[in-house]
């Protein structure tokens, strides 16, 4: 399995010399795996039916230099409040 960030300029693959379908990937910005303490994510499942279905024994966890991810993780401030959004949606 392979976690790693979504900037397309970084594909896993090429990376590590996979074929299409020899690694189960996962790509979600910055790379992050919450803590499953905090209630189950997108990732967490993803890990779950990996090791548990797939049988999955190593899990490679892949970053990148200048990602803008981890640039606005860490430039957040400790007692900030969650930033909120409001998407449109398009018909």
């Amino acid at each position: 399995m392979v976690i790693t960030c979504v900037d397309s300029r970084v594909c896993p693959c090429n990376i590590l010399g996979f074929e299409p379908g020899q690694a189960f990937m996962v790509r979600n910005v910055a790379k992050l795996v919450p803590s499953f303490e905090k209630g189950p994510t997108e990732t967490n499942v993803a890990i779950e039916f990996a090791v548990n279905t797939l049988q999955v024994e190593n899990i490679f966890v892949i970053g990148h230099s200048n990602c803008a991810g981890i640039q606005a993780l860490m430039s957040m401030k400790n007692n900030s409040s969650r930033i909120t959004f409001t998407p449109t949606i398009i018909h």
